[in-house]
């Protein structure tokens, strides 16, 4: 059963409070038909409704009114939001209640239809001129919709009435954000903000957001200059004069930001900002000492000790990394014992600090040191995906049923951790070619999860190295006639026919949908050239496999963008394709079939 997922707007009580609790008292008992729900409702009061400006209609809940209520919230039950929404709809039309509109809102919301979410909300605002929750709710579905004519005027009008027009312009980029065409979104805001609102000191942050949304990084960056003149926005315009002043010119970006902290050296996150961006150049030892200059001058900030840690293990500075982890670990454990659990971050903290640890134990090949650390962690929402880093530590010691065994302890906790725990048992056991195994545990988890894609599709993977093709082009369409835009089925299935070379027509059209799908997968894109090729079109083949390999440079894409190029006689290109393909992974199973097949020795 589809259920009612909601992002913003909450179930509201209805006819003030009674008609709602009447609702959900009586729902588990009505009977299953219309008619004998109409029986039931028969000797209900007749509709009476009285409106006064500014006020919420007095309605008398009549058999039409509550059958009507009860069938709509019944059917959104069911997953039938679409009636649900028009049914709503239609009685805010005819009782004059804004809260039965913001209830068909909430359906079309949950079923996706944002026209009808538009419709409902320009009623819901209509019915309830007063409410900005409503007048924000119209706009947005508006801009969303790309609906921006008069958008600028209403923004204005909004950001004009308000007492907080800081908040206010806030709003309006909020609803701004959901314009598609960023060019306009910009151009609306500038409408919007003409008159009073420009003198608003939050109104040039505002226009440098949108501005460099759009592209238009010299404005974003003169606005942010703007912005810097006020006191109260000095650290949020130097952060906008950094972030966007990159992308203009990053040396006097870098510049203007030092000079800044010279005089306000407490400007924490500027500071970050730039050693952040100082450590994204290659440039470890300068940010370095920006951080340790704040650690100085901020000696309880025990934050700037990981941030030290993570620059030195970016440098590739393992020791000094790890020791500097050591001490805020102990920090952190001091700060933990001191207060209720809870009570603190401390052991988000410590987790993060012992993934680091682990990270650089595993590079450093010390792999039991790094598992060992990664069960220190016990902070519940990194518990699970710890438990997960120890199990593929195992494996990759080269102890499977260990790390198996490891895997099957863990308890998750929803259907989410308990899909990407079979994910990895599987990933497991198809790297150790225990292909059967894994088939079996995907035959388990599918009698648990009958109705699940990933399950079926993974299922269907696990089915190909052991030439099951009948059975894996069986799960492969109940996937697809599922989810009708589960592109990898479509391509799976068609690379299947193709690298067989069979039933190639049916695999270009299987090939060609999972690409209107996603058309800029570089697996799909893979699949595009080698049917192609399999067709007898090499240079249309190899058209999509260089797109392939530009996005995506790995071994498979390689080895056929290789056989490409040989079979159009550009041997050197191809031999170069397969050394490299080769460096990879000397031992790949389909660079060795290809160059066996076609007889070239590297």
């Amino acid at each position: 059963m589809k259920s009612l997922k909601v992002v913003k707007f909450v179930t509201v009580a209805l006819f003030q409070g009674s008609a709602a609790l009447l609702c959900a008292a009586q729902a588990d008992r009505l009977p299953g038909s219309d008619a004998q729900i109409r029986d039931r409702l028969d000797e209900q009061p007749v509709e009476v409704i009285r409106l006064r400006a500014g006020e919420l209609p007095e309605v008398t809940l009549s058999a039409d009114i509550l059958y009507r209520i009860l069938a709509s919230e019944i059917g959104a039950q069911r997953g039938v939001f679409d009636i649900s929404s028009r049914t709503m709809l239609g009685l805010a039309r005819d009782t004059g209640d804004p809260r039965l509109a913001r209830r068909s809102l909430e359906f079309a919301l949950a079923n996706g239809n944002m026209r009808g979410a538009l419709e409902a909300a320009r009623y819901w605002s209509r019915l309830a001129p007063n409410d900005a929750e409503a007048s924000a709710t119209e706009l947005a579905l508006a801009a969303a919709a790309g609906q921006t004519s008069g958008l600028g005027e209403a923004l204005r009008e909004r950001i004009d009435k308000a007492q907080d027009k800081a908040e206010a312009i806030g709003q309006a980029v909020g609803v701004l954000s959901r314009v598609n065409d960023r060019r306009m979104a910009l151009r609306v805001l500038e409408t919007a903000l003409e008159g009073r609102a420009r003198q608003v000191p939050e109104s040039h942050l505002a226009l440098s957001d949108v501005a460099f949304s759009a592209g238009e990084y010299q404005r974003a960056l003169e606005e942010a200059k703007a912005a810097q003149a006020y006191p109260a926005l000095r650290e949020e315009g130097a952060l906008r004069r950094l972030q966007y002043g990159i992308v203009v010119d990053p040396e006097q970006a870098v510049a203007d930001t030092r000079a800044f902290i010279k005089t306000h050296p407490g400007a924490r996150n500027v500071r970050l900002m730039l050693a952040s961006f100082l450590s994204e150049r290659g440039e470890y030892d300068a940010a370095l000492e920006e951080v340790r200059d704040m650690a100085h001058q901020a000696p309880e900030d025990f934050e700037l000790i990981y941030i030290q840690a993570q620059l030195n293990y970016r440098a590739g500075r393992l020791d000094q990394a790890d020791s500097l982890l050591q001490q805020f670990v102990g920090v952190q454990a001091q700060r933990q014992e001191a207060v209720a659990p809870g009570a603190s971050d401390a052991g988000e903290a410590l987790a993060d600090a012992r993934l680091l640890r682990a990270a650089i134990a595993e590079d450093q090949g010390r792999l039991d040191d790094a598992i060992m650390e990664l069960g220190r962690i016990d902070d519940p929402a990194m518990r699970f995906p710890a438990r997960l880093r120890q199990a593929s530590l195992r494996a990759k010691q080269g102890n499977l049923d260990e790390a198996l065994a490891m895997l099957q302890s863990v308890e998750p906790m929803d259907e989410d951790e308990r899909m990407q725990q079979v994910m990895l048992g599987v990933q497991l056991l198809r790297g150790a070619g225990r292909h059967e195994e894994a088939v079996t545990l995907l035959r388990e988890v599918e009698a648990e999860m009958p109705d699940s894609t990933d399950i079926k599709y993974e299922l269907a993977m696990a089915l190909e190295p052991l030439d099951r093709i009948g059975e894996m082009e069986q799960l492969l369409r109940e996937v697809i006639e599922l989810d009708p835009s589960y592109a990898h089925a479509y391509n799976a299935l068609g690379y299947t026919f193709a690298e067989r070379n069979i039933r190639l027509d049916e695999a270009r059209e299987l090939i060609d949908r999972a690409h209107e799908l996603l058309p800029d997968n570089p697996y799909i894109l893979d699949s595009m050239g080698w049917v192609r090729y399999r067709q007898g079109d090499a240079l249309d083949a190899l058209t999509y496999l260089q797109r392939a390999y530009a996005q995506s440079p790995e071994v498979e894409i390689s080895v056929h963008l290789g056989e490409v190029l040989w079979a159009l006689g550009r041997r050197g290109e191809a031999r170069a394709m397969w050394r490299a393909a080769a460096a990879k992974d000397a031992g790949n199973e389909l660079l060795r079939e290809t160059l066996q097949r076609l007889g070239v020795k590297l």
